[in-house]
């Protein structure tokens, strides 16, 4: 990691500590973190920080919520006036993780080991909490 990456590394992961989304860990399962710089990511000119959860997806039980079909959400939508999308943004981190779960999204980056409090990105039930 370069030494610019690494600065926005240090302020993100302060940002998420100071948000309480993530929080030190000594856990035995850790998953690699890292930035990637795609298209989207350098037309912002923000890298994205992306963890590899492959081992612990391979681990968990699928969670099967099916996606509801048009008819159905304009039916619960009918009598609904105001519309957002607020909820939307970081969506995933509107959800807590349980406690005795909370260890087994460890990530770690050069200066450290930390876990989240709250739904990352990359978990393969996260689309299917989120949804249900």
């Amino acid at each position: 990691m370069s030494s610019s990456l690494l600065e926005h590394c240090k302020k993100e992961i302060a940002d998420l500590l100071q948000k309480g989304l993530i929080r030190p860990s000594k856990s035995p399962w850790s998953c690699l973190a890292f930035y990637v710089q795609k298209n989207a990511e350098i037309e912002r000119g923000v890298p994205r920080l992306v963890i590899n959860y492959k081992s612990l997806n391979d681990a968990l039980q699928w969670i099967r919520y099916p996606i509801p079909n048009k008819s159905d959400l304009l039916k619960r939508l009918h009598n609904s006036n105001i519309f957002s999308k607020f909820d939307m943004k970081s969506g995933f981190w509107q959800i807590q993780i349980d406690e005795k779960d909370r260890y087994k999204t460890a990530f770690t980056v050069p200066f450290g080991q930390y876990e989240w409090n709250v739904m990352p990105f990359g978990l393969k039930n996260a689309p299917s909490e989120f949804q249900s």
